[in-house]
């Protein structure tokens, strides 16, 4: 597969979903932790390990090849923005982009845009979709809604048969319109890299 460069803003990491994903998930862990006081660095740890492994192992099951994090905080708030990178086949019926939005506007439910935008120097067929998700609260009970906004961004490979699927999301829906903007100027910014 010809591999990729993405430009990713301050505070955002890149880790790629391979065998050293666990070694990666340590160092991001022990990075983010420095400023924690000791006593509360060995529970913190743990959790953050754990659930950051959960995400990455989801991911990979679901053929990521690499997960895109918001790490840092803005103005002493975390930023819940993430990307999935998945590298797919194409079917031989797959046909033009074209038709392949028509099939991405009838598969989704919640789609507010879809249309064609120029991603690495060629035709990519972009997504904005919004839905509601229900989210369980502490110990089992029933929580809130979110609504959540995602991207999504289908870019063919070039001189395969591959496309690259771009998907970014955010569960904060005040802070949609600008995460917008920011995964556009990402996936605007992909770059292919013959290996």
């Amino acid at each position: 597969m010809t591999d990729f460069r993405i430009l990713l803003p301050p505070g955002w990491a890149r880790l790629p979903l391979d065998s050293r994903a666990p070694l990666r998930v340590k160092n991001l862990v022990a990075e983010r932790l420095q400023a924690v006081p000791a006593h509360r660095r060995a529970e913190l740890r743990s959790r953050l390990t754990r659930e950051l492994t959960a995400a990455l192992e989801t991911a990979a099951r679901q053929g990521g090849i690499d997960v895109l994090l918001s790490i840092d905080p803005v103005a002493g708030r975390p930023v819940p923005a993430s990307g999935l990178v998945t590298h797919v086949r194409r079917r031989a019926d797959a046909g033009s982009l074209e038709g392949l939005l028509r099939a991405l506007g009838s598969a989704g439910r919640g789609v507010r845009e879809l249309g064609l935008v120029d991603v690495a120097g060629g035709p990519a067929a972009r997504r904005l979709t919004s839905r509601e998700e229900r989210v369980p609260e502490e110990g089992g009970s029933s929580g809130g809604e979110l609504t959540v906004t995602q991207v999504d961004y289908v870019v063919p490979v070039p001189g395969t048969d591959g496309l690259l699927l771009l998907t970014f999301c955010t569960p904060v829906e005040q802070l949609a319109p600008p995460l917008v903007k920011l995964f556009d100027v990402m996936a605007g910014s992909l770059r292919w890299v013959l290996t």
